[in-house]
């Protein structure tokens, strides 16, 4: 839970090396055009604070990254839209401008030396400081204004910051570590039994015809053209010598010709062989005969899916190298799924009825049995224990104690998971203790931070609710 505080109040606490160098060496990642009805190069205005293009460019850029991160490397700019990632970062921006504005009304400001004295925190000297900016691109003035806005909101939250009292440690430390002695009983549904007679399953499917679909699929005009090249060795060599900084181990250090054969092997192709693909994507779009019809869905071996994406949105796709080929296409007809005969959706139809009749005798037997189990006591756990419970695998106990703490019920069971559920966990409350000490002290360190982070985020939050009320706010994005 702490380190759930600490990733949402993130913008707020503001770590100013995080959000202006990260910002400056990523550079700004998929941003569209939008049009200003302002002066150039204001999004918004929050009295007079200005929200500039860089501000809001600055906000998404972190916030691109932050959910980058969570999604393993893999949003892209389509995403990103999808989540409206755009509008989060222009309302962070501007409640970054509320805060800037509240602080100056305060007298708050930021000296040379403090900004001078920011820079040598991470740099240790000038010289390391200018060689990043130069590397970067970045001027002086630029990052320094940047920086500036940071330190002040940094200011204003460490002049409102707020200490917990230890009753509210307290209050939130019996929340987290208050402790239940229990007794459980596991019941899977791997050990549940079903028979499917065939009337059933063609009743399903026929009640349920529009859930079993043939896949979606495109009829495609599609030009291979084999990456082939008869160069010897030593015009294979040459061309290694003009482009060896392209073949790079992890380490940056540049791999020798005869390690990095097969790469130059395949790049000499693509440069020798480009113009060829060229002229054959301009027969295929002026509809020459110079292709093949295939039948593709979305996931197949020739085209992969991001090329899929832009042939079914452009209607073409310009040559590129795949499987050691250049492949460009055009999509001539799309074809919509429709229902499967009974024959061909019978085994789907038997899957999923299978997985229905599980469920629903797991969930008979769990009503029928939670009230008078006779199960194993696990003794006292708090919601943090998920490892005493050796019988489940540690997320599903991780789950289930989450579950149980805030249930209302003593004496109850709990799916997991709970739409499709492989488990059913059947327990009964018998003793509750509001505190756990032993587990708060050892804690005690932690639960005070994040009591600090609670009340201080509910703080910034009524603050900003307030401010938003009270400044006047203009937005000139359309």
């Amino acid at each position: 839970m702490i380190e759930w505080m600490q990733t949402h109040r993130k913008w707020l606490v503001i770590t100013i090396w995080i959000a202006t160098i990260a910002f400056i060496g990523a550079g700004f990642v998929g941003w569209g055009q939008f049009q200003l009805s302002h002066k150039e190069g204001t999004v918004a205005e929050v009295k007079d604070t200005p929200v500039t293009v860089k501000d809001w460019q600055d906000a998404y850029s972190r916030i691109f990254d932050m959910y980058n991160k969570q999604l393993g490397g893999n949003l892209d700019e389509a995403t990103a839209e999808k989540l409206g990632l755009k509008k989060i970062a222009l309302q962070q921006a501007i409640q970054d401008a509320v805060l800037r504005q509240y602080a100056k009304d305060l007298g708050l400001y930021v000296t040379d030396k403090e900004v001078a004295d920011k820079i040598l925190e991470v740099f240790k000297d000038t010289k390391t400081y200018k060689q990043y900016l130069r590397n970067a691109g970045i001027k002086p003035a630029e990052f320094e204004k940047t920086l500036r806005k940071k330190i002040l909101v940094e200011k204003l939250l460490a002049f409102l910051h707020l200490k917990p009292t230890d009753t509210e440690v307290v209050s939130v430390g019996s929340a987290l570590y208050n402790s239940d002695n229990m007794d459980i009983k596991i019941l899977k549904k791997s050990d549940i039994s079903v028979d499917l007679k065939e009337s059933e399953i063609k009743s399903y499917w026929e009640k349920h015809k529009n859930e079993f679909l043939s896949s979606e699929k495109y009829k495609v005009a599609l030009v291979q053209i084999p990456l082939e090249t008869n160069a010897t060795n030593e015009e294979l060599k040459s061309f290694y010598e003009k482009n060896k900084l392209n073949y790079k181990d992890e380490k940056g250090v540049i791999i020798p010709f005869e390690k990095a054969l097969n790469r130059v092997k395949v790049d000499y192709a693509k440069e020798k062989m480009f113009k060829k693909a060229i002229l054959a994507y301009k027969k295929l779009k002026a509809n020459k005969t110079n292709y093949e019809i295939v039948t593709l869905n979305n996931a197949n071996g020739i085209i992969p899916p991001e090329k899929m994406d832009v042939l079914k949105k452009e209607g073409i796709v310009k040559p590129f190298v795949y499987n050691n080929s250049f492949i460009s296409a055009k999509l001539l007809e799309e074809i919509k799924p429709k229902p499967l005969s009974y024959e061909k959706a019978k085994p789907f139809v038997i899957e999923k009825l299978l997985v229905l009749k599980a469920n629903q005798k797991l969930i008979e037997l769990s009503k029928k049995e939670y009230k008078t189990f006779k199960g194993k006591n696990i003794g006292f756990v708090t919601k943090y224990d998920a490892l005493k419970i050796k019988d489940l695998k540690p997320a599903e106990a991780v789950e289930f104690l989450q579950k149980v703490f805030v249930s209302q019920k003593p004496n109850y069971f709990v799916l997991i998971p709970e739409s499709n559920p492989d488990v059913s966990i059947l327990y009964r409350i018998k003793e509750q203790k509001l505190l756990d000490k032993k587990e708060f002290e050892q804690n005690r360190e932690n639960v005070v931070k994040l009591t600090e982070g609670i009340i201080n985020m509910e703080l910034l939050n009524d603050l900003l609710n307030t401010l938003s009320q009270t400044y006047k706010i203009n937005v000139y994005v359309k």
